[in-house]
């Protein structure tokens, strides 16, 4: 005998394939995500066969996998951050973010029946469409195996870096450029990134790193800005040589002295260097012409988290700015 939520499948999945099929979707992105969202809205749970036939419609190939398969190998890679241009994308909220930075997404692993809201069918549908490679469809089990931090959110995507050289990035007439050197916290490198994107500078430049930009911690943390932000590694000569090249004035973040941060008129296009949490800045980069600005400290406080001395000194040098963001220029 067909139950109700049978009909009710059958009747959303139908109306959602034949909006598809029509071509509707193209042109009427948000009629199909709400049909998408008819599945968790008609009491119905989402289904292998649903994430099937959605990647069907949509000319993609979805399989069934285990934990052998290559490509949970690649991922589980991918998730450790030993991937040079890879990374994980976890979770329901970092990959619409993803999608916002228009990330390119190589494979999308989704466990249909941790799909439980109208909005992650939302997303799924999204997803499936922007996915180059396969749709790949993954148990409870083989999920749980694979998060980190554990989570019940059903989806996972494996996204490609950017590829960005410092002869890729193009600063404005007034810029900022947020340099880590040394940093060892994933945290604290994701929480920069993130920062310097929302304080609109034009790049992220790591150098001397020892947390690297594809660790899942380092991704987490900046919110997926890492693949929107211009992030790159460089030797700390070449930094130095293009810095010089688009007149950048240097700035060290030194707990240990030099003029409080807030006292200065910032160059028009300023680099702030940012230190290793526990050592600061390498002695190499004192040999450069600088300027060392510091934060007044009160009570028994002498230092403050890297990501946070970088927030207060990257907006103080925005402000000088004005309010104008300083989306970076690539070279097509």
């Amino acid at each position: 005998m067909v139950t109700s939520k049978e009909v009710a499948r059958s009747k959303t999945l139908g109306c959602l394939l034949y909006y598809i099929r029509e071509g509707i979707m193209v042109h009427m992105r948000s009629d199909t995500l709400r049909l998408v969202s008819l599945i968790r809205m008609g009491g119905v749970d989402m289904e292998e066969g649903d994430v099937k036939s959605l990647a069907s419609a949509m000319g993609k190939r979805a399989v069934n996998i285990g934990m052998k398969n290559d490509s949970i190998k690649l991922l589980r890679s991918a998730m450790k951050g030993r991937h040079k241009s890879l990374i994980a994308v976890e979770g329901i909220w970092l990959n619409a973010k993803a999608l916002t930075a228009r990330a390119r997404i190589e494979t999308l692993y989704v466990c249909p029946t941790m799909i439980h809201t109208p909005e992650g069918a939302d997303l799924l549908s999204r997803l499936v469409d922007q996915t180059m490679g396969e749709i790949c469809i993954i148990s409870e089990n083989v999920y749980h195996r694979l998060s980190e931090p554990k989570s019940d959110e059903g989806v996972i995507s494996l996204c490609r870096l950017p590829e960005i050289t410092l002869n890729s990035v193009r600063p404005r007439t007034s810029d900022l450029v947020l340099v880590l050197d040394g940093l060892e916290s994933p945290g604290n490198v994701g929480t920069i990134i993130r920062t310097a994107e929302a304080a609109g500078a034009c790049a992220a430049v790591i150098c001397h790193g020892q947390a690297n930009i594809t660790n899942p911690r380092t991704v987490r943390s900046s919110l997926c800005s890492v693949l929107s932000l211009p992030v790159l590694e460089a030797d700390m000569e070449d930094i130095i040589r293009w810095l010089r090249m688009h007149e950048f004035a240097l700035y060290f973040a030194d707990a240990s002295g030099g003029v409080v941060y807030s006292d200065i008129e910032y160059a028009p296009r300023s680099a702030l260097v940012v230190g290793n949490e526990k050592y600061g800045i390498s002695p190499d980069w004192y040999e450069t012409e600088h300027l060392s600005v510091y934060i007044p400290m009160m009570g028994t406080v002498d230092s403050l988290n890297a990501g946070v001395a970088a927030s207060i000194l990257a907006y103080e040098i925005r402000s000088q700015f004005g309010h104008t963001r300083a989306r970076s220029h690539m070279k097509a």
